[in-house]
């Protein structure tokens, strides 16, 4: 046992919650205690869900998720801070709000806008509010090819496109962009287009596995927690990138649809 004080570096998460543990909270907590920090939670909303997809959704108060969020603040105040999806205008408004009192730093926003199908999850309203109030505050967000391709306008059918949509969110936005290539059909490849105008891309292998459930949570929570271990943005997205590969190569297989991902792989 331990005879002097320890500490780890806390990390929040502001998503919802999955009931089947595979996405949401639930895999942004397994991702940071498996990367080496200590995970807090504001939860946004509640979901009945399973690998076969969801049941029902009920959005957390206002007044309460600000409650959270000060809660976690005025208490251990966290080194970054990783955002999930947000559906509702009002949970946008109350995020942002608190999130700019608190001065909140390493902000990694995973825009979850688009599904796999390419039906939108998020009404126009609240993709207005998300760019306009969170994305301000995000030191880079981590959208996939559709959710890219909604947000710029752009038809990202390469590698060229890929780097072009990167760099046209960075000018729009000002935050970096980590275009992620997973719904490319040859490559797991991302690329990330930074403020002061370097990119970096970032390689990848595509794995066969058809259980995924919970990919761009764990890897935005990932990229999250090795920013508050000090890392530089290129750094830590090269090790989340390394630590969702080894939970997708892990094989877990649960469910009868797309299953989660072992997310203690490392230890097995």
């Amino acid at each position: 046992m331990p005879t002097h004080a320890t500490t780890l570096p806390p990390v929040l998460a502001i998503s919802g919650s999955d009931s089947s543990g595979g996405a949401g909270m639930q895999a942004d907590l397994k991702t940071m205690l498996a990367n080496g920090v200590f995970g807090m939670s504001v939860i946004t909303a509640l979901t009945a869900q399973n690998t076969t997809g969801v049941r029902s959704i009920q959005d957390t108060e206002p007044a309460i998720l600000a409650d959270q969020i000060d809660a976690v603040f005025e208490d251990i105040p966290p080194l970054a801070v990783k955002i999930g999806m947000v559906s509702a205008t009002d949970i946008i408004d109350v995020i942002a709000d608190r999130l700019t009192f608190h001065h909140a730093a390493n902000v990694v926003l995973d825009p979850v806008m688009v599904a796999t199908s390419g039906a939108k999850l998020i009404s126009d309203d609240a993709i207005a509010a998300l760019t306009s109030k969170l994305f301000p505050l995000a030191t880079v967000i981590t959208p996939n090819i559709p959710e890219a391709q909604e947000l710029t306008g752009m038809a990202i059918v390469d590698a060229d496109s890929m780097e072009a949509a990167a760099r046209a969110l960075v000018a729009r936005y000002g935050c970096a962009a980590l275009v992620k290539g997973g719904h490319h059909t040859n490559d797991a490849n991302d690329v990330l287009a930074e403020t002061d105008g370097t990119v970096t891309w970032f390689e990848g292998s595509r794995v066969d596995n058809p259980n995924t459930h919970g990919t761009g949570c764990t890897l935005s929570s990932a990229i999250a927690s090795n920013l508050a271990k000090g890392e530089t943005l290129p750094e830590a997205i090269r090790h989340a990138k390394e630590y969702l590969t080894g939970a997708l190569n892990a094989m877990l297989d649960l469910g009868h649809g797309s299953g989660p991902m072992d997310h203690a792989w490392q230890w097995r």
